[in-house]
C-alpha cells in the first residue's frame, strides 16, 4: 500500500473512533445526575438517625432499619415515610431527566428497568414488613451474627438500582458503586451493633482473641462512604464532558 493511502485510512479509523467516542459519550453523558441524586439521597438519610455521627452511651434500636442501617433513629415512621416517598420521588426525577434528554438528544437510555428494580425491591419490602414498633429481635441482638432479617433495609434497593442504573449507561464505575453500596449495607444490616466485626476479622485487623470487635464509625460515616463512589462518578462526568472512558 503506498503511503499516502495508508495515511489516509489511518485517518479515517481516527474518524471514525472519534465518532464513536463521541456518539457514546452522547448517550451516556446523563449520568452524573442520577449519581449526584442518589448520593444526595443518601446523605440526606443522615437526618434520620438520633446520633448521626456522635456515640451515645446506649442505643435503642428497633428492627427492621427502616432509617437504613442498624442505629437508633429518631421516628420509626418519620423514616419509613422518607424512604417510601423519597425513593420513588427521586426515581420519577430520574425519568424527568432522561425523557429529556431522550427529546433533545435524540437517545435512549433504558431508565424504567433502573426504577422498576429500585422500586420493585422496595415493594417487596413493604410487604415483608409493616412500620416497625418493636425493639432488636433477641437473635440480632448477639454479637456473632450474621442475622439475614436484618436485609430488610431500604438502602438494598437503592444499591440493585444503582447497578441497573451502571449496566445501562456502561459504566464499571457506577457498577462499582453499587456493589460497594450493597456489600457495605448487607455487612452493617446483618450484625449489631453498628460496625460490629466477627472474630475473624478482628484477627485479621488487629491481631486480637478472636472475639470480634467494633468499628467505631457512626450512621453518618457509613453513609458518606456510601455516597462518596456515586460523587465521584458524577463529578468525573460532569467535569471531563461526561466521557464514560474515565468513569
Amino acid at each position: 500500500m503506498e503511503p499516502g493511502a495508508t495515511g489516509q485510512a489511518e485517518d479515517t479509523l481516527a474518524a471514525l473512533e472519534r465518532l464513536r467516542r463521541r456518539s457514546h459519550r452522547r448517550a451516556h453523558g446523563g449520568a452524573w445526575l442520577p449519581a449526584l441524586g442518589i448520593a444526595v439521597l443518601l446523605l440526606a438519610s443522615t437526618a434520620l438517625y438520633r446520633h448521626p455521627l456522635t456515640s451515645p452511651t446506649s442505643i435503642a434500636a428497633e428492627h427492621p432499619w427502616w432509617a437504613g442501617l442498624p442505629d437508633e433513629q429518631r421516628s420509626p415512621v418519620a423514616s419509613y415515610a422518607f424512604w417510601f416517598v423519597g425513593t420513588p420521588l427521586l426515581f420519577a426525577g430520574i425519568g424527568l431527566w432522561y425523557r429529556w434528554r431522550a427529546r433533545r438528544l435524540g437517545v435512549r437510555v433504558a431508565w424504567p428497568v433502573v426504577a422498576g428494580t429500585g422500586l420493585g425491591v422496595l415493594a417487596l419490602l413493604a410487604v415483608l414488613a409493616a412500620v416497625p414498633t418493636g425493639p432488636v429481635p433477641d437473635g440480632l441482638a448477639a454479637p456473632d451474627g450474621p442475622y439475614w432479617p436484618g436485609l430488610l433495609t431500604p438502602l438494598l434497593p437503592l444499591a440493585a438500582a444503582v447497578v441497573v442504573l451502571g449496566r445501562a449507561e456502561r459504566s464499571p464505575g457506577l457498577l462499582a458503586a453499587g456493589v460497594w453500596m450493597g456489600l457495605l449495607t448487607a455487612w452493617l444490616c446483618t450484625s449489631f451493633p453498628l460496625g460490629a466485626l466477627p472474630g475473624w476479622a478482628g484477627r485479621l485487623l488487629g491481631g486480637g482473641s478472636g472475639l470480634g470487635g467494633q468499628l467505631g464509625l457512626r450512621p453518618g460515616h457509613y453513609l458518606v462512604l456510601m455516597a462518596l463512589p456515586l460523587l465521584a462518578v458524577a463529578a468525573v462526568r460532569l467535569v471531563s464532558g461526561r466521557g464514560p472512558d474515565r468513569a
